[in-house]
């Protein structure tokens, strides 16, 4: 028989958990969905989070807007989780000039954007870990910026620079 080990108390609300929930039921559901319906998109080479929601979704709720995101195409999740809605990530799928990265114009899922309630992602070419550029690049200037003196944060408020290759480098 085994022993039924007790759970601790978890530092995370009800809610967030619930959100996080909801959030990877809504990835799957749209991998599964640009699967069946593959045949309909203006250019189809998805590679979804599949699989990797949970650890993407996590990351996409710690995010602020003061934060800076290198995504790329398996990162569907994380564009969830920061606020982006299903629409607007099948509106790149289907190349339409409503995508709110590029107007259809980029290759799917290379997203950029620019909202002042969000992190911001810098546009990035489509070559295999060209996210780790623009995200060293964000790094230094940050770096640089803090060291001349020229930018101030609020206490407790700094930004992160995230590559979806899994690294973060928190400024402080």
């Amino acid at each position: 028989m085994i022993a039924e080990k007790k759970l601790e108390s978890t530092p995370i609300s009800t809610e967030t958990v619930l959100k996080a929930f909801r959030l990877m039921c809504t990835a799957r559901a749209m991998s599964d969905l640009y699967e069946e319906h593959a045949t309909f998109t203006a250019r189809y080479v998805h590679a979804c989070s599949r699989g990797h929601e949970a650890v993407q979704i996590a990351l996409g709720l710690q995010l602020k807007s003061i934060d800076y995101l290198s995504a790329y195409y398996r990162d569907d999740s994380i564009l969830l989780s920061i606020g982006m809605t299903p629409y607007e990530l099948m509106l790149q799928l289907m190349a339409k000039r409503d995508d709110p990265f590029s107007g259809g114009r980029t290759y799917y899922s290379h997203p950029s954007l620019r909202r002042d309630d969000m992190p911001k992602i810098p546009h990035q070419s489509s070559a295999t870990g060209m996210q780790a550029i623009p995200t060293t690049g964000i790094a230094l200037g940050m770096h640089y910026l803090e060291n001349q003196n020229l930018v101030e944060y609020a206490e407790g408020e700094y930004p992160v620079t995230v590559c979806s290759l899994g690294d973060a480098c928190n400024r402080r």
